[in-house]
């Protein structure tokens, strides 16, 4: 070890030709396959479920180059110079950066529905700054917020190593830099170094550990919680000149095997691995040996391999390939949308499957044109190369260019306004639909009122995701406290909550007490879920159901309790041993766990009222509307998108046969074989592609009403 206290550079060392002694071609076949697992999991090619681990590599190859670089300019010149090192930065990032920003945002005027081009608009700014990964945390704590549709989401991990460059060159100029204890005493130094690197690494995998824990939004995007990804790396920097003492037998072994962690990663974890967490360190591990391997035995075993040329070339271009990907993806998926068999739309805005291969040959041929006719040529350009500062005031350009293309895209759909979308049914649908409706209703008319005609997010009595406690029913009550004609409580999941305006409305039209609990993907029924958003078991709706049971039957005089839920628990809830449900099993998981909870709530009201799914739409229907000036475009089949809940149903009606009752509007809804999305009165029907809107559910009143005063009879 005592080698590593001495000076590793002979000083003024940075020839183009020392620089090519030090390349490694198994680096260059590393990144490539780390952009062939990423490109293969956002394709959805389900043999790589854990594909997403190749952004780590990538974590850790950056961790190891950018410190070896700084320790090396240490070294040589016993200072480190912000300004050049920035400037080669700019060179290699920003060029191609903004080419696909501004590309992509003028595609996204083309394909994508002007509904959602503001949002675009806004993704594309925080990338353009190196933001976009806390754009993309701040969004996952909203309600049904969905990133999936943004076509730069993949510029989180460009956040975050870019801040990465920021912060760490600053803290070693701080650290060595300005005292020029390099010079004086390369021992001092390294210590410094080291401290620092194993300080990050040690706080950041701890709060990575903790946040992913508890689901905390940001651990996944955060510097915080992948810091200690890239400081692996550099701590491998700081290290390189005991690795040159290992036997080529070792180097070998330490390369296959970290082969092994990496492929193992990519091929064995899924969304269900709680990530990053203590998970990443398994693909971080797998690849920092690969780097060892490298350093002795890069002529053999894997990193051999690695070397060759097909992989190389494919490293050469996969900073652009990862660019260029994922817009051709999600694009693509929101023009040629994929359709599954119960006719609802793909999550995450998915493509058909010849879409998806067209997308990737496309985006490939992207990458390899714009690598050596902008990223190369730009990075080598003497007009650039010529001073630091020629360097940085491109770099302005550069982000500026991105910024106006980002501006562009918000004001053109924003002077391209909206109509309200008018109704197209026939007069027999519409006598059947109007019948019971309210018709003093306000809203919504348009694409974006109708997404934004939702609840409000996080309340006491509409809790998020993380939340585990249920407020006393007072605070969650509607009407008088005593003596209200009917006493009513709505508990469920969203497709609850989408109710509370027609109940709301009811209990003010007719002197009812409504009284309401409800949180997102979180069913009544006591089985297990699986929180797609935390990629884990979603063990904060089993706190809070339990919770709410507890409040609800502190309630006095219950006349009914009122059950709305979503039909898609058939392919979230889990089985005892951690698998989700299947079509063959989810009838006897939901009979048990209705076994739990129904009767419990049989004890507290006489009647169990529960809301068959609304019909289910293929698309987003807000979306959709603004594509068309024809409601009659967004219509859908009824066969294929209605009473999809029918094994759930049955196994709550035998949990409390004499208690249970149903309340099934899908007549009214849908009332032909095609299912409208806009009602006879001009009411755009849903909010996205399976709630419905808060003005339409309260122009169901009446209806409502009705139904429940015969459920309760």
């Amino acid at each position: 070890m005592s080698s590593l206290l001495v000076n590793p550079t002979t000083p003024g060392e940075d020839s183009r030709s020392a620089r090519r002694a030090r390349f490694r071609g198994d680096i260059e076949g590393l990144r490539a396959v780390a952009v062939t697992a990423v490109v293969a999991f956002h394709a959805g090619l389900g043999l790589v479920s854990g594909g997403f681990v190749g952004v780590d590599v990538f974590f850790v190859l950056s961790g190891f180059l950018i410190t070896g670089l700084l320790v090396d300019e240490l070294a040589r010149t016993g200072r480190i110079s912000l300004t050049h090192f920035y400037a080669r930065r700019v060179r290699r990032l920003l060029p191609l950066a903004a080419l696909v920003l501004a590309t992509t945002a003028a595609a996204t005027q083309v394909l994508v529905p002007a509904i959602d081009r503001a949002g675009v608009a806004v993704d594309l700014a925080a990338a353009a700054l190196g933001v976009a990964n806390w754009r993309f945390a701040l969004e996952a704590t909203q309600y049904m917020a969905d990133t999936d549709k943004s076509p730069v989401l993949h510029f989180w991990s460009l956040g975050v190593e870019e801040q990465f460059y920021v912060v760490w060159p600053l803290l070693l100029v701080v650290l060595i830099g300005m005292s020029g204890v390099a010079r004086r005493s390369w021992a001092v130094a390294f210590r410094r170094m080291a401290w620092a690197l194993g300080g990050v690494f040690v706080v950041s995998l701890l709060l990575s550990i903790q946040q992913t824990s508890s689901g905390a939004a940001g651990a996944y995007y955060g510097l915080h919680t992948r810091a200690w990804e890239l400081a692996a790396g550099g701590g491998l920097a700081l290290v390189r000149p005991v690795l040159g003492q290992l036997t080529r037998r070792a180097a070998t072994g330490a390369a296959w095997l970290g082969a092994a962690l990496v492929v193992g990663s990519v091929l064995l974890m899924d969304e269900a691995t709680p990530f990053p967490g203590l998970a990443a360190a398994v693909p971080v591990l797998g690849t920092v040996l690969l780097l060892v391997g490298g350093v002795k035995a890069g002529d053999r075993g894997v990193s051999a391999l690695l070397s060759q040329a097909g992989p190389r070339f494919v490293g050469r271009v996969s900073y652009a390939w990862y660019l260029w990907h994922w817009p051709c993806l999600v694009l693509a998926g929101a023009r040629w949308p994929e359709v599954s068999a119960d006719g609802a739309a793909s999550p995450g805005n998915h493509a058909r499957p010849l879409v998806v291969v067209a997308a990737l040959v496309v985006s490939f041929l992207l990458a390899v044109a714009s690598h050596y006719l902008v990223e190369q040529p730009l990075r080598a350009a003497q007009f650039l190369t010529v001073s630091r500062r020629r360097s940085a005031q491109w770099g302005g350009v550069f982000v500026a260019t991105s910024l106006v293309a980002a501006c562009g895209l918000a004001v053109s759909t924003k002077l391209a306004g909206e109509q309200p979308v008018a109704a197209v049914a026939s007069a027999k649908a519409t006598r059947g639909a109007t019948a019971h409706l309210a018709t003093d209703v306000a809203g919504p008319r348009t694409p974006s009122d109708a997404r934004a005609s939702r609840p409000k997010d996080s309340t006491p009595c509409y809790t998020g995701y993380a939340t585990t406690d249920a407020p006393p029913p007072e605070e969650c009550r509607i009407g008088p406290a005593d003596g209200g004609k009917k006493t009513i409580a709505l508990l469920g999941d969203s497709h609850a909550q989408q109710w509370l305006p027609a109940l709301a409305r009811a209990a003010e039209e007719k002197g009812w007490t409504v009284y309401h609990y409800a949180k997102p993907s979180c069913t009544m029924t006591d089985v297990p879920i699986f929180h797609v958003q935390a990629k884990g078991r979603y063990t904060a709706c089993e706190e809070w159901r339990g919770h709410v049971l507890d409040q609800v039957s502190k309630i006095d005089g219950l006349d009914a309790v009122v059950i709305g839920r979503w039909k898609d628990y058939k392919d979230i809830a889990l089985q005892a041993d951690g698998s989700r449900a299947t079509p063959d099993t989810i009838a006897d998981l939901w009979s048990k766990g209705s076994a739990r909870t129904y009767p419990t709530l049989a004890k507290v009201a006489p009647r169990i009222v529960v809301m068959t799914d609304t019909p289910r739409p293929p698309h987003d229907v807000p979306a959709c509307l603004s594509r068309t000036e024809d409601a009659a475009d967004c219509a859908f089949d009824r066969t294929a998108t209605t009473h999809q809940d029918g094994a759930l149903l049955a196994a709550e009606k035998a949990a409390a046969p004499k208690a249970f009752r149903t309340i099934d509007l899908t007549p009214v809804i849908c009332p032909q074989q095609s299912c409208p999305v806009v009602s006879p009165a001009g009411l755009i029907m849903y909010r996205d592609s399976n709630h419905l809107t808060d003005g339409y559910s309260e122009s169901l009143w009446k209806l409502m009403a009705s139904e429940l005063t015969r459920a309760m009879a």
